[in-house]
Order: structure tokens, then sequence, then C-alpha cells
């Protein structure tokens, strides 16, 4: 039998591992290095180029302990799992199989350290369970200590759960896997996120099991004094999350000590798709933050107070307490510039205290994060005054913020801030601070001096001037003398190691002496790394307070950011009242308006009246501004209910509980659905869950058909939503529905200019209906051939001369300045002289400019 094919005693050990972490990638401590095998090394040797080796035939491939974390954070950027095995007991003797463990299984949601995460974004990770109607559903980010339980809508569609996914972005979705693979729509759903998805056994998902679970993690034998019966469905996710956290972590999870049960009626609801549309958080070319309305934002001076400003804008408010008591902080910021800059210097200095104290927490930290700490506590007390206290929890008292003074002290006369990486003997703890460590330090220190006072001694005692005193890791210290005077080494020393040249002694003495050395180094050692446990401790058991610190820090970085932008771009405060309505006087669009320049924007104006008409048509040709006045007018809302400041002259607002955004659709080929399909679904979702509290905006509903069945549903959509009374925003080509019925409707317009058979949008919306489409002046804009467009309108003129459905519409296919087309065309050079002239500025050129322009123009038309 060929003994190759018998696996080794590690082999065995690897494999019995790797059965208990088959979804994971296996990295497998060997000395210094992490080793993949089997399927593992060629799966991991592929995505990071490493190279692929075999022994006794088994694919293998390593790297470097030290530089495991570029390689992990490749690998989860992958979306694969990684479970560290480490050596966690050497066998008897240093000869054997050393015992090993998984310590750690490491997945996109798990990571709490600074390399795996992006520092101005929450790392969530959402499990969900079905039930019969309700979706309940549980999340939480490790690295922040956040924990929510949350019931939502069950839907057909699983809409509802589709906006949740968008609204939190979770890195990670646990699953039952028995309802994953029962529901194709929620299969769908699930994998249309870009998140990892974990497919767990339907046990763990038992609502009794979850309320064990739950109750075992808070220590408590009931939930009741956290506001749960225990009979609630959001105990079935909450306790398969909080037993996957503490799986995967295998640490302690004491930092989630509590949870928040969240109200969907107290956020104003937003959709998947139109949270998509308005691009809050990334634009819709090319999925980057770039354009997007958080950018334009964002302000803050710490990633904790960018993530606090990013998780305020993806859930608005509905409750006007809380919205006016954010915008007082935003007006108090606004009128007191040299308040905000100081602020803004403080918070600068300030550390990422929840990641930071989460770390600790969990044993996952450095040196480094509690001078972190340190540094973010004195921060925290330059800034707090008086006029912030009800920012800080009243909870907190003022003898528990001087334990934070006092621990902040320690640390400093404590730590050493100069090491950046993990603990080092002798590099953590600064001289001074522990007696007992100092003493051992200076034992240890004095070791040096012994050894040089030893080898004196020897020299005089042998003659030999030329003798050396050294070490190994193999032999410890030695003396070491050449062949030729080996002789004059006195019978009181032992030879220990013979070379070529040279000859190495020890005694007696130096035995002694390396031992007693040897000893105070570990003594110092051991109480160096006890001295930084104490600290450590002191840390994780302020970790309560730390956590409402943290909290106070990123609430005023993230009010001081909306202060800051509202300065910065002329924005102003939102009136709120009780009556439905929304009127803005001169509103912007937030994201547009900073890459146009200054005063480049056109602001337009919007007024719906509780009692007035509540349904706006507007109509006008592509690139007249529709979109942009459609989407400034919600990104204005979300504005003002997450308590910022708005661009606009003035604006008054009633609450608006349900936003929905039917901007733009596109197809859903992973769904198999069309355009045209995934338009009427959005469609049917607004007319079933929208009312008079809702603000809808709707841009060209029914192009995906032909034009009879899509001017029909156009009609009928605009009817069912003048019936409900919702404030909407309905952009249409289809000018025929200005003829219809219109009571309730107000007839908006987008302001063209027409001189010299040339037009011009203005981008001002005013009263009225549109009176041509200019589809071929844009045409002709876009640099479509000139044949072609005489193509279009010869076509245009034969086919729809006659058109009319009652109304002006035959009207508006006579395209403004075409009449020109129809006879003989211009050549190049023609064509060229008209470009110059067009595009010469009359205002920002001198006369010379002009009769220079007019020879260059005499020139082309006579070389044509």
């Amino acid at each position: 039998m060929d003994q190759r094919s018998e696996p080794t005693p590690m082999m065995v050990q690897y494999r019995q591992i790797k059965e208990q972490h088959t979804d994971s990638i296996l990295f497998f401590r060997l000395g210094d290095f992490y080793e993949m095998f089997e399927e593992d090394a060629i799966t991991v040797s592929a995505l990071l180029n490493l190279t692929l080796t075999k022994r006794n035939n088994t694919p293998m491939c390593g790297i470097p302990y030290h530089a495991a974390r570029s390689y992990i954070k490749r690998l989860l950027d992958e979306g694969k799992k990684i479970a560290i095995c480490e050596q966690t007991e050497l066998s008897e003797g240093g000869k054997g199989l050393a015992k090993r463990e998984v310590v750690q299984v490491i997945t996109p949601a798990t990571v709490v350290e600074d390399d795996y995460l992006d520092s101005r974004s929450d790392s969530f990770i959402l499990a969900i369970s079905l039930a019969k109607e309700e979706i309940a559903t549980a999340y939480s980010d490790l690295s922040s200590a956040q924990f929510f339980l949350r019931s939502i809508e069950r839907d057909s569609r699983y809409l509802a759960l589709a906006a949740l996914i968008e609204e939190i972005r979770p890195t990670e979705i646990l699953v039952n896997e028995d309802e994953y693979f029962a529901d194709t729509r929620f299969k769908e759903i699930v994998d249309a996120s870009p998140s990892m998805v974990t497919k767990l056994p339907s046990w763990h998902f038992d609502r009794k099991e979850g309320r064990e679970r739950l109750a075992a993690h808070m220590g408590t034998t009931t939930l009741k004094g956290y506001g749960l019966s225990g009979d609630e469905e959001v105990i079935a996710a909450g306790g398969a999350l909080i037993w996957y956290l503490g799986e995967t972590a295998r640490t302690s999870l004491s930092h989630l000590d509590g949870y928040t049960l969240v109200d969907e009626d107290r956020y104003l609801r937003i959709d998947e798709a139109s949270r998509r549309s308005l691009e809050l958080f990334s634009n819709q070319v090319d999925g980057s933050a770039r354009f997007s309305l958080f950018s334009a934002i964002d302000r803050s001076r710490t990633s904790m107070g960018s993530r606090k400003l990013k998780r305020w804008m993806a859930s608005p408010l509905t409750d006007l307490e809380q919205i006016l008591a954010r915008q007082k902080w935003v007006s108090l910021f606004v009128s007191d510039k040299a308040e905000l800059n100081r602020v803004r210097t403080h918070l600068k200095e300030t550390l990422d205290l929840e990641r930071l104290s989460s770390r600790i927490s969990m044993g996952r930290h450095l040196p480094k994060d509690l001078v972190g700490i340190s540094i973010t506590v004195k921060a925290f007390f330059s800034i707090m005054e008086a006029r912030y206290s009800a920012l800080l929890d009243p909870s907190i008292t003022e003898d528990q913020l001087m334990t934070l003074v006092s621990l902040s002290q320690t640390i400093d006369r404590a730590i050493d801030d100069r090491l950046q990486g993990p603990f080092e003997e002798g590099r953590v703890i600064l001289d001074g601070y522990d007696g007992s460590l100092d003493e051992k330090r200076a034992l240890k220190r004095g070791g040096k001096e012994l050894l040089a006072h030893y080898l004196e001694a020897v020299k005089e005692e042998t003659g030999i001037t030329t003798i050396k005193l050294s070490s190994n890791k193999i032999h410890g210290h030695f003396l070491e003398v050449s062949k030729t005077q080996a002789s004059k080494m006195p019978a009181t020393f032992y030879r220990k190691q013979t070379l070529v040249n040279a000859e190495r002694y020890t005694s007696d003495e130096l035995i002694a002496l390396e031992e007693r050395i040897l000893e105070s180094a570990g003594e110092a050692e051991e109480r160096e790394r006890e001295v930084y446990d104490e600290l450590v401790e002191r840390a994780r058991s302020a970790h309560h307070l730390l956590a409402h610190v943290s909290s106070f820090l990123s609430d005023l970085d993230a009010l001081a950011s909306m202060g800051w932008c509202a300065i910065e771009h002329s924005y102003c405060c939102p009136t709120f009242t009780d009556e439905d309505q929304i009127i803005i006087k001169e509103g912007r669009h937030a994201v547009v308006e900073q890459h146009l320049g200054v005063g480049q924007f056109v602001a337009n104006d919007l007024s719906i009246h509780p009692g007035g008409e509540r349904f706006c048509l507007i109509t006008g040709p592509n690139m007249a501004g529709k979109s942009t006045y459609l989407r400034q007018n919600a990104l204005i809302v979300i504005l003002a209910q997450m308590g910022s400041w708005v661009p606009a002259k003035e604006a008054t607002l009633g609450i608006v509980d349900r936003l929905y955004c039917r901007v733009g659709s596109a197809d859903n080929l992973a769904r198999g659905e069309s355009t045209f399909l995934v338009e009427m679904q959005e469609a049917a979702h607004i007319l079933n869950t929208a009312h008079r509290r809702s603000l809808v905006i709707v841009d060209e509903l029914g192009r995906g058909t032909s034009t009879q069945d899509g001017l029909a549903i156009a009609y009928a959509v605009m009817q069912a939503l003048i019936a409900v009374g919702s404030k909407t925003l309905f952009a249409t080509h289809y000018h025929e529905l200005a003829q219809t019925d219109t009571s309730g409707v107000q007839l908006l317009t987008l302001e063209v200019s027409e001189s010299g058979g040339r037009i011009r949008f203005l981008k001002r919306v005013i009263e009225g209906i549109a009176n041509s489409s200019y589809g071929l002046n844009v045409a002709r804009m876009a640099g479509i051939k000139r044949e072609v467009l005489q193509t279009a309108r010869k076509f245009q003129k034969q086919h729809f001369a006659e058109y009319d459905l009652g109304s002006r519409q035959g009207d508006l296919f006579t395209q403004a300045g075409f009449d020109e087309f129809d006879g003989p065309s211009m050549n190049e050079g023609q064509e060229e002289a008209l470009q110059r002239l067009s595009s010469f500025s009359v205002e920002h050129s001198s006369p010379i400019d002009a009769l220079l322009l007019i020879r260059e123009l005499q020139t082309l038309i006579d070389r044509s």
C-alpha cells in the first residue's frame, strides 16, 4: 500500500476541524504561518494569487500570520468567511501534535477591526424570520454595539423587506434555510442584495429558543423589563442573531447590553425603488457615493458623526417633537458660527469611540485603542458645556463622568502612545507607572551589566583578552574562544559546542546568572501584561459610559454637520405645521446646485395646500428640468424630516408619512421583469398604499407600452391619486392629460424660450401646459445629423398632421425652428460657421472680438 495515501496525524486533525466549518476558509496555524489545504488551498491560491504547492499529493498554500489581515480583507471582499484555527496548547515536551481549535469565524458583518470596515458606514448583519402576517427582523452592528428588533409588513412581493434592506444596507443576511428555499419571491429579494447570505437550519429561528437565548444574553429570566412579553415574532430573529454572533465571534458580547425596538410609525416610509431613484447614498450610474444626497450634505468631522447622519437620512422622522429638537440644535450652530467652529475643532480631535470601546469589550483591541479612548474623553470634556447637557443621557451623573476623567488620566500615565501594533513586552507600560514593574525591569536591565562584569572577571582569570560572551536561542549564553586559546580555559568551564575555528564554554556561575536574568525578564513581562490587563478591564467596565459619550459626540457632530452645510449653501429653516401641505419658495436641488456653481441653479416654487389642488400635472420636453424639479422637492422633505435645514428661501411643511418616487424604472433581468412590468408594479404599490399624508412623485408613467395603452394607464393612475388626495407631482409627455377633467389639478410646465429657430430651456416652472414636445430640437442639440432630422420631420408631417385626440395635441408635433430643414441642407463650412456664431458670447467679448469673428465666419462660408 502507498504510504503517502495515509493521512498524517496533523491532516487528520485538520479534516476534523474543517468538517465543522465547511462554509468557511480554514486558516490553520502552523508556526508562523496560516496554511490552507485541499479545496481551500485551491480556492485561496486563485483568489489571492498565491503559489499552490503539494505535499503528499495534498494541495496547500500559506500566508505569514503577521500579514494575515490584508489577505483576510481581500477574502472578505470576495464574499468568503474565514475560520481562524490557532494552536491553543502545545504537546508535552514540545513533541507530538499541538492542540488546535477555531477561535474566531470572520464574516463581513462580524468584524470589528478598522482594517476590515468602512469607517463612515455601519456594518449591519440582518436576521429574517417569516411569520404569518409580518416579517420579524433583528439587525446588529457588532463594531458599534447596536442591536435592533423590528417587525415589518409582510406583503406578497416583500416590498417592505426590500425597503428595509435598502435602508440599512446589511453586509450579511441570516435566513431560515427552509423559508429561503420554499419561497421563490423571498429568495429573489434576499439574493438581489449584495450582502453575503448565510442559511441556518430552521431550529435556530424557534421562538422559544430565541426567548431563552435573548434572556440569557441579557442576564435575566424574562424579557418584560426590555419591553417584550416573550411572544413577539421578533424574538425568533433576535435569538437566531445573538446565537450566530456568539458562534462566530467566540468572545464576550457584553457590549450588546440591550436592544432597540423599532416603531415603524415613527419614521418616514420610503420604499426600495424610491430610495434608489432619489440617489440618497449612491448614484444610479456607477453606484458610487458621488453625486448622492449624502455626499452633498455630509460635513461631519468624525466617522461616528458621519454614520449617525447616514442613519438619520435613511430613516427620516415623523415625530414632530424629535424633528424640532434636532432643528433647534442646527439653528443654534447656524446663529453662532464661532461656537460651531469651536465644537468642530474639538470633534476633529476625537477618535471612533464607538468602535474603540467595542473592540476592548470583545478583546480585539490594541494598546493604541486605550490611548484613543483617553484622547476622545479629553476632547469630550473640552466640548462639553451646560448648553449641551440635553444631548447627554439624563441618567448619567457628574460622578460617573468623573470616573472617565480618572480613566483618561490613568491611561496617559500608563500607556506608551508610540506603539501602533499589538502588545509587545517592554513597549506598552511606561516607566514610573507601576513600582513592581519598574523593579523587575531594573533587574532585567541590570542583567546586561552583570554579564559585562562577569566577562571582565573571566578575562582576568584566564588571561584571554579576546574571549567573547554571546548567546543564541538554542544554546543560551556561552563564552567563545579561538582554537588556539582553548587550552587556557580552566577546568571549571564546560565545553558546550565545538566549531571549526572556535570552542564554546559555559560555567556554573554563568548558568546561574543566565537563569536569574531570564527569570527577571519573565517576571517583568508577566507584570507588564498584568498591568495592561487591569487597564483594559477598567476601560471594559466603563463601556456603558463610553457608549453614552460616543452617542453624544456622534449626535453633536451630525447636528454640527447640518449646521455647517446650511451656512455653506444658504439653506433655510423649514417651518412645520399641522396642516397637510407643502409650500416651498425658491427650492433647489441639494446635489445639482453644488455641481453647477454659485448662482447657476434656477430655483422653483411648489405650493400644495390642504384644501387646494393637491395634484400637480407637469408637462414639458426632456432636458427642460422636470426630473430635477420632481426630485428636489422629495429631497427637501427628507432633509426637513431628518431635522436639517433645506435648500430653499422658505419652506412650510406638514409631516409626510410615506414618500414614493417612481422615476426612471429599468429592467430587472435577474427577476425576469421588463421595464414596463417593473413600472406597473411600482405604480400598483403606490396605489395600494398611498394616502392623503403621502407625497407621490411620478415621472413619465406608461412609456414602456403603446401610446394608447400608456396614455390610458397614466390617466387612470392620475384619477386614482386625485381621489386619494395624496400630494402628487406627476410629470408626463402625455399632454392630452391636461385636456381631461382637471378639477383638483395644478397645471405646471417648464418655460422654454424660442428665438430665431432656436430654443433655450429656462428650467423655470410656470403655470400652464407645454405647447411643444421639442423632441427634434433636443435631437439636434444631441448631435443627430441634419439628414436624419429632415427624415424625422417629413415622417412627422405625414403621420401626425391629422393626429388629434379632441385637443390641441396636433400643435404639439410642430417643432419650433424646423421649417428651415425642409429646404437644402447646409454644408460642413456653413454648419461650422453657424455653430461658431451660436457659441459666441456677446456679454464677455470686446468689439474687436466681434470683428475677428465676422472675418472668421466669412472665411468659413467662402471656403465652403
